[in-house]
């Protein structure tokens, strides 16, 4: 039959592609391929280790074989339920933890009330997914509601944020509530439409991740120190590399072709002037070699000129820039106070090392 899968095929996506989950794409088993995407292999590879043997039942599954349609039915006819599974409940805890510290991972800090909400969500979500795949199928109520009151009741009994794992494990536990086996395969989609669907699960992990890295996320200038991801972000947009795209990159290559590659990726950083220093001294009208003195100075003349209450006329204008003017000049005072004490510690560890050499 032209629709057959083909248990080798398989096994060969599974070999190449398998922790995307394109060997469960392939099968029609969307929930699965899309957990093993979004999990890295099926929680960092579990899912796809395991799937070495459990691939010929999937693939008898996906091909309705009269053998597995008998079991099925022989069942079903058994018991009303599906049996408790270990395996299913572990993966429904992993994923479900797994969802639940993503999405607090996305969080910033700032936001005190919203990990209450959108934790027990994730870890609800997870735990539905894992619950329905293949032949089973859950409400999603239940995992959201004993994810909810888990929640509530650790930060309750805590004092501070619920353990993850913990509401993973109640959530889970709730979803045992009513397992139905599910009769018939899930209804066949156009594969555009199964890619759609995938490509918003897809779109919404990703949001996750880059929430992530935005907020916690760090770049080591090349002074050893670290920036805020967030905050080289807000800088590069007045940064070298982007205002002078063509100029940089053109620099850069020119350099790596004449002194080698090997200190390109910190000239690049340097270039995206992930504190703001270089868009500081263009604010400024100084050049990089000016003192803390000199720094001040030109800080106190420009904001005289541009403080709003002297510009009438144009007070937005004014207003914007004399804020300009002022993140400038704390960006460098900031700048110039660090480099100054390490300076400072460098001369006294000399100093302590030449004493010692005498």
């Amino acid at each position: 039959m032209a629709n057959q899968k083909s248990l080798f095929l398989t096994y060969v996506i599974w070999l190449v592609w398998g922790w995307f989950g394109l060997h469960h794409l392939y099968l029609g088993r969307d929930i699965q391929a899309f957990l093993w995407w979004s999990t890295i292999g099926g929680v960092f590879g579990l899912g796809w280790f395991r799937d070495l043997w459990r691939i010929p039942e999937y693939v008898d599954d996906a091909n309705e074989e009269p053998y597995f349609v008998e079991e099925l039915k022989r069942k079903i006819k058994l018991r009303k339920e599906p049996a408790f599974s270990v395996t299913r409940f572990s993966g429904q805890m992993l994923v479900g933890y797994f969802y639940g510290i993503l999405v607090r991972l996305a969080i910033p800090e700032e936001a005190k009330w919203l990990p209450a909400l959108l934790v027990p969500l994730g870890v609800a979500i997870g735990v539905y997914l894992v619950g329905n795949i293949g032949r089973e199928r859950g409400d999603f109520k239940y995992p959201l509601i004993g994810s909810f009151i888990a929640n509530i009741a650790l930060t309750y009994l805590t004092g501070d944020e619920a353990g993850i794992m913990y509401v993973a494990l109640v959530g889970a536990i709730f979803f045992q509530n009513r397992r139905q086996f599910r009769k018939e395969k899930l209804q066949r989609k156009t594969l555009c439409k199964r890619l759609q669907y995938l490509a918003v699960g897809g779109l919404v992990v990703c949001c996750l991740w880059g929430s992530f890295l935005y907020f916690n996320a760090q770049v080591t200038t090349e002074d050893g120190e670290t920036v805020k991801l967030r905050d080289a972000v807000n800088h590069f947009f007045n940064s070298p590399v982007w205002l002078e795209f063509k100029d940089v990159f053109w620099g850069l290559y020119e350099e790596g072709q004449k002194n080698g590659w090997d200190n390109f990726y910190e000239e690049f950083v340097k270039a995206l002037d992930p504190r703001g220093e270089k868009n500081a001294y263009r604010v400024l009208g100084i050049t990089e070699d000016a003192t803390q003195e000199e720094i001040k100075r030109r800080y106190k003349k420009l904001a005289v000129k541009w403080h709003p209450d002297r510009n009438p006329n144009n007070k937005e204008e004014a207003q914007q820039k004399f804020m300009e003017i002022q993140e400038a000049y704390e960006i460098l005072s900031q700048i110039k106070t660090v480099r100054a004490s390490k300076n400072t510690r460098t001369r006294s560890d000399s100093d302590q090392h030449y004493h010692r050499e005498f």
